[in-house]
């Protein structure tokens, strides 16, 4: 018996027709691919390019043609125009806003996705409208009353409102981490006689440590990089970092380099968080998405 056995005519016809079909059919996933590449391409330098530029106006002479390099702007922006003051206002109600956003939001998100008990999602739905107003609606009630209960232009007026806009986040993001872990652990616990805050504190809440350093990420940009609250509320002794950028804009014109180096201080800090943060902020960010 032959093993070789030469093939019809047919047959390689057959083959080479359904290679071609292949071969048609790869073409548009081709351009499809490479027009998506291109794309997120000019994506991407649409928006890393001003920060370059930002970056460069920073540490370059302004009007200088050489390509020469200083640190002056960074010295004046913290000698001259006193940022310092406003640097440690920006650390103060990010990092205390944020502490208290999953002190108290954490323990609420638990509770909704784990307590059964009467109009739940109704809860839910009303805390994520609260980040449906526009800031700027909110912002002149909070001026009237804080200027007739004497909180304007105070650190602890702008801890409170920050607290309260990251706790809607906290509540939504939490919730959808603790819902993906398995209820049968909170069942084991409580046959091992572990009460709903043991088991919260000692099970359920190690397992979604992904989940809330995403969320402590998010809160503490979102609290970095407030703008409206810190312009309308503050003037002088609690003004932040990115409201005080407006004070590089003059009657002489704009202050390229001092707002540039003001700029640089004001992104570093986030960018060094979200690299030092990147590996549990993807894990965060993904559990959750899938069921």
């Amino acid at each position: 018996m032959t093993l070789n056995a030469p093939a019809p005519p047919g047959a390689t016809a057959t083959a080479d027709a359904t290679v071609a079909r292949r071969v048609r059919a790869r073409a548009p996933r081709r351009w499809s691919h490479s027009a998506l590449t291109l794309l997120m391409l000019v994506i991407g330098v649409v928006w890393v390019a001003p920060t370059v530029w930002v970056m460069w106006a920073s540490v370059h002479p302004t009007g200088s043609a050489a390509p020469t390099l200083t640190l002056r702007y960074f010295r004046d922006v913290f000698t001259d125009y006193g940022f310092l003051p406003n640097l440690l206002n920006s650390i103060t109600t990010t990092v205390i806003s944020t502490l208290l956003g999953l002190l108290i939001g954490t323990p609420a998100a638990y509770a909704l996705a784990r307590i059964p008990f009467r109009r739940k999602e109704r809860i839910t739905f009303w805390l994520l409208t609260t980040r449906m107003a526009p800031p700027m609606l909110i912002a002149l009630p909070l001026f009237i009353l804080a200027r007739q209960f004497g909180f304007y232009d105070t650190v602890w007026l702008l801890i409170l409102i920050y607290t309260a806009v990251n706790l809607s986040w906290v509540v939504f993001m939490m919730r959808s981490y603790f819902s993906d872990i398995p209820v049968e652990l909170d069942e084991a616990a409580a046959v091992d006689g572990a009460s709903r805050l043991r088991t919260y504190w000692s099970v359920v809440l190690p397992i979604a440590r992904p989940g809330l350093v995403a969320t402590a990420t998010f809160c503490f940009i979102t609290s970095w990089n407030e703008y409206m609250f810190a312009v309308a509320l503050t003037s002088v002794r609690a003004i932040t970092l990115p409201a005080s950028l407006t004070s590089f804009l003059t009657v002489h014109g704009l202050l390229i380099g001092p707002m540039a180096a003001a700029s640089v201080t004001v992104i570093v800090p986030i960018l060094a968080l979200a690299l030092w943060m990147q590996r549990h902020l993807v894990r965060g960010m993904a559990m959750g998405a899938v069921k």
